[in-house]
């Protein structure tokens, strides 16, 4: 068997070219074993909501808050989830992390594939949804150590309660309960989608004192389970106690119990509802003052009067983390709710699929990290997350205390955001936006990708994408769709607060302009309406029209053009966040085009779309086109990125092989491994430096040719 990071590692020579100007020669070279030096990882300054790039799909993504192993006194938080690098299938071989500053959460760093592995067979073990915990060891004189426990869960052949174990949050880890034969040994109790708990010891008196801690792990799909875990494993039930086989009970659809007739749950608090619980799987518990709160995938929607679904998460609360407990409700639905057009009834906004995630405090504010798919793609999800308000109190559940998770609004009076429909229905989970971290709002002055929308009147607009080059997904938009951002922080920040550094608002000073990036694609003039506040001017939503692009019909087709309009008579000096609606008309009913992006700018500053670098390549004096899909990772070959890239070529009779690479970038350097003669494989190694950044980004092209 093999145990890898996949870890790039080759020393590499690069030569940077724009057009036929050569520069100078760079060398370096990535470690082969070990975690990446952090100055060598790639860092995203993150736009919005998804949080991550565009381009990274980590689903079910736990979230933890470590002190940083590289600057001791300081902490980062942390996302370790899955990877989706497959396409036809969920997930990935590689567990992924990435991390921010916990003083600035729109700095998150790559820190990479922190464990893979390899059978004897050679084939790469597919990693499901993982968790991750912090320990702190005492050996035998009582001297104090943090280690840090994984959680895998292998789909591999007898490997699903694998547990491994490592110094540092990002590893390496290795397994410490598999066989000769790699297959986790008798008593390793973890299954699907395991969660644990680490709980404390500080009292002197406690029987587990002299140990530190006691540990409590959580797992099932369509059925909860949760034992007490030995301490000296990490991996098997805690002798004494038994696994509670029936946790949390399963629901088929919302308010449907699925597990067997007559199931006792012994971890329910006296005269709680079964029913009310709806559990599918993705179990993840936290302590939230004096109580504990377990969030889960559950079935969600009828309790607010949309349809069943388990692309939402739910909540419990108890005294221990062994119950009993008390139903809560929704936490978050990924489905974005919102009201509808007059008000009446409540409606989705987004797409659907599944979802998994977990709440953290980070600083002094709780978040709940999700996952969504695209257009309801479930092989492309990417990492999402949400502020939210936890109040609790001091009195026992089982006296009548309770926790209450809501949406969270800064500017709200009470900080709570929920949606009420006239009809009754009430939504309080939180809320789906665009902002990621960025709580007070977006920064106004950037550009964002329709990627960062957040509502959609077209659940299958939206398109994902793969291009590790580029930070930017398209939608695809039909005459009648309505496409929104929430929020713009028009008000500014002028301090510092919760993570996020201070911006500039909208102000008279500015004089803001409105851009959009669209490429039409009908017959006819297509008219772009841009609403604030609301898609719809009524009482219900308070819309305002703030201007319109009319793209005339002899607009140039089958390419992107920019429109701008002046808005600062609705934008400039007004306070707090604001949403953004562009409603789309055209000539023709169905497609009329292709949204990009949109941004607000000033008279006297510009606004430009990033727009990813090319490489113009020929073999023995003809173009060549280079393939513009990854090679997806399967278990043969055990990618863990979208950076490896491959196509066959024939050279013509009399054709030369050798490739000759130029690039227009100045922010571009690459390499060319040559061919011998008229048949082998060629390597194009080409990195990319983000602009304004010191991230760069690798590509791998390799040409098969023949004669």
């Amino acid at each position: 068997m093999k145990i890898n990071r996949i870890l790039k590692g080759a020393q590499l020579l690069f030569v940077c070219a724009v057009v036929s100007v050569l520069f100078t020669q760079v060398s370096f070279a990535a470690k082969k074993d070990g975690p990446i030096k952090a100055s060598k990882r790639f860092v995203h300054y993150n736009g919005g909501n998804p949080y991550l790039p565009l381009w990274e799909h980590v689903p079910d993504g736990e979230p933890r808050v470590f002190e940083d192993p590289d600057r001791p006194g300081k902490y980062r938080a942390y996302i370790i989830g899955s990877h989706d690098v497959r396409v036809g299938s969920y997930c990935g071989p590689d567990i992924r992390m990435w991390s921010a500053p916990i003083e600035n959460l729109n700095e998150w760093r790559d820190d990479g594939p922190i464990f893979t592995y390899q059978a004897a067979n050679g084939r790469w073990d597919v990693m499901y949804a993982p968790d991750l915990v912090e320990v702190i060891e005492k050996d035998e004189k009582g001297k104090e150590k943090k280690v840090y426990y994984l959680y895998p869960h292998s789909r591999g052949p007898r490997r699903e309660a694998m547990v491994c174990k490592g110094d540092r949050p990002d590893g390496p880890f290795i397994p410490l309960n598999l066989d000769e034969n790699g297959a986790t040994i008798q008593g390793s109790c973890m299954g699907f989608d395991p969660s644990v708990f680490i709980e404390k010891i500080t009292d002197s008196s406690d029987p587990d004192y002299a140990i530190g801690f006691r540990a409590y792990g959580f797992w099932g799909f369509q059925r909860s389970t949760a034992a007490e875990l030995d301490q000296t494993t990490m991996y098997s039930v805690r002798p004494g106690t038994e696994r509670i086989d029936f946790f949390l009970p399963a629901s088929s659809r919302y308010g449907v119990v699925r597990d067997p007739q007559g199931t006792v749950y012994p971890a329910l608090a006296e005269g709680q509802d079964p029913g009310q619980f709806n559990f599918f799987e993705a179990s993840s518990i936290r302590q939230v003052g004096n109580k504990y709160v377990m969030i889960f995938s559950g079935y969600s929607g009828p309790d607010y009067g949309l349809g069943s679904t388990n692309s939402a998460l739910r909540y419990c609360y108890a005294d221990s983390p062994l119950g009993p407990w008390r139903s809560g409700g929704v936490a978050v639905d990924s489905r974005g709710v919102t009201l509808n057009e007059d008000g009446t009834r409540l409606m989705t906004s987004n797409f659907a699929h599944n979802t998994h995630g977990s709440i953290e405090k980070i600083g002094d504010q709780w978040y709940i990290f999700y996952h969504r798919p695209a257009r309801g793609f479930g092989n492309a999800r990417q990492s999402m997350v949400a502020p939210v308000k936890i109040v609790w109190d001091e009195t026992p559940v089982a006296q009548g205390g309770k926790v209450t998770i809501t949406g969270y609004d800064p500017y709200a009076p009470d900080e709570v955001w929920t949606a009420h429909a006239s009809n009754g229905d009430h939504y309080t989970g939180a809320e789906v936006t665009s902002e990621g971290f960025n709580i007070y709002g977006l920064p106004p002055y950037a550009y964002y990708s329709a990627g960062y929308a957040c509502f959609f009147t077209n659940n299958n607009s939206l398109q994902d994408t793969w291009d590790i080059w580029s930070n930017e997904m398209i939608a695809n938009v039909n005459a009648g769709d309505i496409i929104g951002y929430k929020y713009f922080g028009f008000g500014g920040l002028q301090n510092d607060s919760k993570g996020i550094k201070a911006f500039d608002g909208t102000t008279s000073k500015m004089h803001s302009l409105f851009n959009i990036w669209f490429k039409p694609q009908s017959e006819g003039g297509i008219t772009v309406t841009v609403m604030m506040d609301g898609p719809w001017a009524n009482d219900v939503w308070k819309g305002k029209e703030i201007g319109k692009f009319k793209i005339p019909s002899t607009a140039a087709r089958d390419q992107v053009n920019k429109y701008t309009i002046d808005v600062s008579e609705f934008v400039d000096d007004v306070e707090g966040k604001h949403a953004i609606y562009l409603v789309f008309d055209g000539a023709v009913d169905g497609a009329i085009g292709q949204f990009y992006g949109c941004g607000f700018n000033t008279t006297v500053q510009s606004l430009t779309r990033p727009i990813p670098p090319t490489l113009n390549v020929t073999i023995g004096g003809k173009e060549v086109t280079l393939p513009s899909t990854p090679v997806r990772s399967t278990d043969a070959n055990g990618y863990v990125d979208n950076s490896n890239y491959e196509m066959d070529y024939k050279l013509e009779p009399g054709q030369k092989s050798k490739i000759k690479v130029e690039c227009l970038w100045s922010t571009m350097r690459f390499k060319v491994d040559q061919i011998k003669g008229d048949e082998g494989t060629a390597l194009i190694t080409a990195e990319y430096l983000y602009p304004g950044t010191s991230s760069m980004q690798t590509k791998y092209y390799k040409i098969n040719i023949s004669k």
